[in-house]
């Protein structure tokens, strides 16, 4: 390359001596000036120096002039030239062009050779960025010798020299070739974080395989970058999904099934390529097949999977990784119903499957389900905008800020980044008040199968934040409230009977006191033969369009009601008005005006008019009600009135009282004034304060109070049914009331009863519109008539997920993601 320069130079030389052929003449009288006087001499020479400059500048700019002439009638020289002015350019942009193997990243994405890194927008609470380079792997050969790296390992380093956690996931992805995979189905390769000592690596939960118009990559979500990264491969190694078998033998007994979480310890299962797969589960119940549900939490996800995954996204509005496990798991247990199943679920695996079984209620072949340490409320453990409070603080700083031991803050920082990193995707369903929690609110419940929850006592790690001002943030660490994952608060569904263990959530299943209790829970005792009488087994109604309402009255008198089925968008009785853009997850309407409200505020007519969470909004006499975390409101129009609020289940205030429903043990709800003042216990293990438009009921699961009246009402107890209540109203001195199976219960004043309508009618709220009682479900609404004797059900997927309801009038207003959608009854 200098010989290149060297030889331009000399061209542009010859060529400007060339041009200036004249030689311009010194001036007289120099040599005489330095012969002639000493003292002059050196003056002249001062001179002379001075107007030299100018003499060369007019040399240069004649030449200037002269050089275009000259290079068009030398064609071959000005062909040199401009390849020479080319080369040049070029070498220049080489040279300044950064180099592929390192970049620097604060928000957005950046490549690195075939690794790329993005930072969502507000990632982190303060400015930061990070340099992401390729080291010299020579310098890394320990690790890279330990396992079978399929890509370079990267060096990921921080402005600030601080590996913070994130408050959103931070995406990682490295393209590869596709023959390093061999099949869609294949999950062989991972991201893998080397540790900080760089002698080992930790592979990071829930990778996942895709493709693009740039070819296959394995992406990965963390809360945590590490220093040191790469992709490992694991050659011939293929995704495992759906119920796989553990252990089989005959017996009578229901096979055991088991649905873990993110705990890979709890499904007990190990496999090897030298011995047979064991369970841990085998010794405890060793008169049983045991199956497991598999889905890739902790493993990679493979092409295949991942392809189903996003269609499942795009194609519902909720886009949960836990619903599509539930659909998933609903498909399989329909594939096995000739096996009669107990569940054995474990945190989020129990969620999967109770979503599963409240969707599907044709699913008929779950006897019992065993939930453990499942969070149906949430877990702040999930919450990466909770722990960024926690994990980048120095532990002698947070002894002194949270008033808790140094080593428990250093126990947290680790639990907490493992946990989030370990339930990945899942993290989003987890959190307090997530979408998909709300949508669990009006889940039916399975009456026809026996559950029970169970939780520890004990936060793993000696982590204990009792007395500390961590306390109400997070409550799954408190001793003897939390086990690490679930409170007592969050471990069970209202109706759900709830046991508590010695040991964390990780553990406390393998105690001794729990298998002894599992086992006593899942005792199955083989039924007895019934001896065969002519009049043992009744006619079965088998029409589609017709159910028997029995009537247990004096009489006995059986009458038959008429059923039909309809699409919301073509039926004679409902008509779709419009979709009002309103924000919320709640809603109430009041001489026509609309209020929503959601965890960020109160909103009349889409306008918010109260900066603060609410809950429980509804309607009450003349007006509205609502609570936030300290108050109880009664509002009409701009006028409230406020009292003070406790611990409850549910409320209600009007402008002169409030009521409150207050669990207790033993399953009963007290029912309180706002003075405290008892007003009636009912039996049950929820309680709800419901105004109709006419009248406040009081109600329980079990129990029905007519607070007016004075009359109470109780739910039948069937052999081989139970009556489960969800909501009640009061229409012409009957009660009638939905229950958790989509049926209807009609009570007459003196108590007794009538059954209709199992799996037709909605169960999320009742209401009186015209002839019409309204009943709404989480996706269907029915219409029912009595005085014609007909039932009309209204099926058809509307837009968003379906929160609220609510009647005024003629107009249904059903609240949904998507806002709030009205239509005309009638």
């Amino acid at each position: 390359m200098p010989k290149i320069f060297e030889n331009i130079k000399n061209i542009f030389k010859n060529i400007s001596n060339k041009i200036l052929k004249k030689k311009i003449p010194q001036k007289e009288g120099i040599e005489s000036s330095k012969s002639s006087n000493g003292t002059n001499n050196s003056l002249d020479q001062e001179k002379s120096k001075s107007t030299k400059p100018k003499f060369e500048f007019r040399q240069i700019f004649s030449a200037i002039k002269k050089f275009p002439k000259y290079l068009w009638s030398h064609k071959i020289l000005l062909i040199l030239t401009l390849a020479g002015i080319t080369l040049l350019s070029i070498v220049i942009i080489l040279s300044s062009k950064p180099s592929d193997k390192e970049t620097v990243i604060s928000e957005g994405t950046q490549t690195v050779q075939n690794f790329v890194i993005s930072i969502p927008s507000g990632a982190f609470p303060y400015e930061k960025s990070f340099r992401v380079k390729i080291p010299p792997q020579q310098s890394l050969q320990s690790i890279l010798n330990t396992g079978n790296f399929a890509s370079p390992i990267y060096e990921i380093i921080p402005s600030d020299e601080r590996y913070d956690m994130a408050t959103l996931p931070i995406t990682l992805r490295y393209y590869f070739p596709s023959s390093l995979i061999g099949s869609n189905d294949a999950n062989s390769l991972s991201f893998a974080a080397i540790t900080s000592d760089g002698k080992a690596y930790n592979i990071i939960p829930g990778s996942y395989i895709g493709k693009d118009e740039n070819g296959y990559y394995v992406e990965s979500n963390l809360f945590v970058i590490p220093r040191w990264i790469g992709v490992v491969s694991t050659p011939g190694q293929t995704l495992k999904t759906g119920i796989l078998e553990i252990y089989k033998t005959i017996s009578a007994e229901p096979t055991l099934l088991i649905v873990p979480g993110s705990d890979p310890g709890f499904s007990g299962y190990f496999e090897s390529t030298k011995v047979s797969g064991i369970s841990l589960w085998q010794s405890v119940f060793k008169n049983r097949s045991i199956l497991i549900y598999k889905y890739p939490l902790n493993e990679v996800r493979s092409y295949n999977y991942t392809t189903l995954f996003n269609s499942f996204k795009n194609a519902n509005p909720l886009p949960s990784a836990i619903i599509f496990e539930a659909e998933r798991l609903a498909e399989q247990l329909k594939k096995y119903s000739n096996i009669q199943f107990d569940i054995l679920a474990h945190e989020i695996g129990g969620l999967i499957v109770y979503y599963c079984l409240s969707k599907h209620p044709e699913i008929k072949n779950v006897r019992k389900v065993a939930y453990i340490s499942t969070p149906f409320y949430g877990t702040n453990i999930a919450d990466p905008r909770l722990a960024v409070s926690i994990y980048p603080a120095k532990p002698s700083a947070a002894e002194t800020l949270y008033n808790i031991p140094q080593s428990i803050i250093a126990s947290m920082q680790s639990y907490l980044k493992s946990y989030i990193e370990g339930v990945n995707i899942y993290y989003s369903d987890l959190i307090p008040n997530s979408e998909f929690l709300k949508s669990m609110r009006y889940l039916p419940y399975r009456t026809d199968i026996e559950t029970t929850a169970y939780m520890g006592n004990t936060p793993p790690m000696s982590i204990d934040v009792t007395s500390s001002l961590l306390e109400r943030l997070y409550p799954e660490l408190v001793l003897n409230l939390g086990d690490g994952v679930v409170s007592k608060n969050s471990a069970r569904m209202p109706y759900m009977t709830l046991k508590i263990f010695n040991g964390s959530w990780n553990n406390f299943y393998v105690s001794d006191e729990f298998i002894q209790e599992l086992k006593q829970f899942f005792e199955y005792k083989l039924p007895e033969l019934p001896s065969y009488k002519d009049d043992t087994f009744s006619e079965k109604v088998t029409s589609d369009k017709e159910k028997v309402f029995e009537r247990f009255l004096s009489a006995e008198q059986v009458q038959q009601f008429q059923i039909d089925e309809w699409k919301i968008t073509d039926n004679p009785y409902i008509k779709f008005i419009q979709t009002l853009p309103f924000t919320g997850n709640q809603i109430a309407v009041y001489g026509g005006i609309i209020y929503t409200a959601d965890e960020k505020g109160l909103y009349v007519s889409g306008t918010k008019v109260w900066d603060e969470s609410i809950l429980r909004l509804k309607e009450t006499i003349d007006g509205i009600s609502y609570m936030t975390q300290t108050k109880i409101f009664y509002r009409k129009l701009a006028d409230t009135i406020s009292y003070n609020s406790t611990s409850a289940d549910d409320s209600l205030a009007t402008k002169d009282f409030a009521i409150f429903a207050k669990p207790r043990p033993n399953e009963k709800i007290d029912f309180v004034d706002e003075t405290g003042n008892l007003i009636i216990t009912l039996r049950g293990v929820y309680g709800k304060v419901i105004y109709d438009g006419n009248e406040i009921i009081l109600m329980t699961n079990r129990e029905i109070y007519r607070y007016y009246y004075g009359i109470k009402y109780t739910a039948p107890v069937g052999l081989y049914k139970s009556y489960d209540m969800t909501y009640a109203i009061v229409v012409d001195d009957y009660v009638i009331a939905t229950t958790r199976a989509y049926g209807l219960l009609v009570f007459n004043r003196a108590g007794n009863y009538a059954y209709t309508g199992e799996g037709w009618v909605g169960n999320l709220k009742l209401y009186k519109s015209g002839k019409y009682i309204v009943a709404v479900g989480d996706n269907f609404i029915t219409l029912i008539d009595f005085e014609a004797k007909k039932i009309d059900r209204f099926v058809e997927n509307v837009p968003g997920v379906v929160y609220d309801a609510s009647v005024w009038e003629d107009k249904l207003y059903i609240m949904t993601s998507e806002g709030v959608l009205l239509y005309k009854i009638g």
